[in-house]
């Protein structure tokens, strides 16, 4: 199958009204495939259609996936997204403490399977899916053992992974990283908590600033600034009902001090006797 053409198509730039101010839609096709690209400043959407124009008028061939001159993309044309994301990591294992490597781990999974040509067949299940990209293709140490090699099964997954991973100039696309966006803000199908996305959020910056530096991407597409990849944020204020007033904290530290020499036990470890608890009753929220 074809993945270029010389067939496009330009239509007229668009203009989008809004409160805030006008956006400006630049619209073309690439063989039977429409794309589109939206601009704050009508300058820049004409400099982009011109630059697509020239690119054609040269009887470029232009790529029917992402939209873009083959000229331009020619190196992220190269690479797909599984192949640069285990480059990433082995580039940033050696500095990375555990945690991070975790963390690491955790969020390139899902952008990883986000980015799929189709989705995974039936019989892998998606829990192996996620722990095959988790545990061993972004882990370095698990991957790269000599004396323990990758499971087959999990050898197969990752071999369809590779297979069917987009190219990195995907990147390009809004409703691909759309998709991107909505993956990294969940956590087994339900939305993740505030703190999971802002981590989630800071290291695919980190992962599209290692792109820009190494020539796979012209400019960060992750969304800027505060927006549907944010979570809720969590209630912060705690319920004083729930809190032990000072003289239940010091019965309950006393109760607890003397434990050790009123308990007795016999020769089968059963206990025969144990202190009596404090006369007034702990809240059953902070009972052991």
């Amino acid at each position: 199958m074809d993945t270029s053409s010389l067939d496009v198509r330009f239509y007229p730039i668009e203009t989008n009204k809004r409160a805030k101010g006008n956006s400006y839609t630049v619209r073309w096709k690439v063989s039977h495939k429409k794309h589109s690209k939206t601009y704050k400043k009508s300058a820049v959407a004409d400099d982009e259609r011109s630059k697509l124009l020239a690119a054609h008028r040269k009887r470029e061939l232009f790529d029917i996936e992402t939209g873009r001159p083959i000229s331009w993309t020619s190196k992220v044309a190269e690479v797909n997204w599984y192949d640069f994301a285990v480059e990433y990591v082995d580039w940033k294992w050696p500095r990375a403490s555990g945690n991070t490597r975790k963390n690491m781990a955790k969020a390139l999974t899902p952008a990883k399977i986000a980015l799929l040509r189709t989705s995974p067949p039936a019989y892998f299940e998606p829990v192996e899916v996620r722990r095959a990209l988790r545990e061993y293709a972004f882990n370095v140490n698990r991957r790269t053992d000599p004396d323990r090699p990758v499971p087959a099964e999990v050898q197969t997954i990752l071999d369809w992974i590779q297979r069917n991973a987009l190219p990195m100039s995907t990147w390009e696309k809004t409703e691909r990283v759309d998709k991107v966006v909505t993956a990294l803000g969940l956590l087994d199908g339900t939305a993740a908590a505030a703190s999971s996305v802002t981590r989630n959020d800071r290291i695919m910056n980190l992962v599209m600033g290692y792109a820009i530096r190494h020539n796979y991407l012209k400019s960060n597409p992750l969304p800027k600034g505060k927006g549907e990849r944010t979570a809720p944020k969590v209630a912060q204020a705690i319920d004083k009902r729930c809190l032990l007033n000072r003289d239940l904290v010091a019965k309950m530290l006393d109760w607890i001090g003397r434990r050790p020499d009123e308990i007795h036990w016999d020769r089968l470890g059963t206990a025969l006797h144990l202190p009596e608890p404090p006369s007034e009753p702990i809240p059953a929220a902070h009972r052991p």
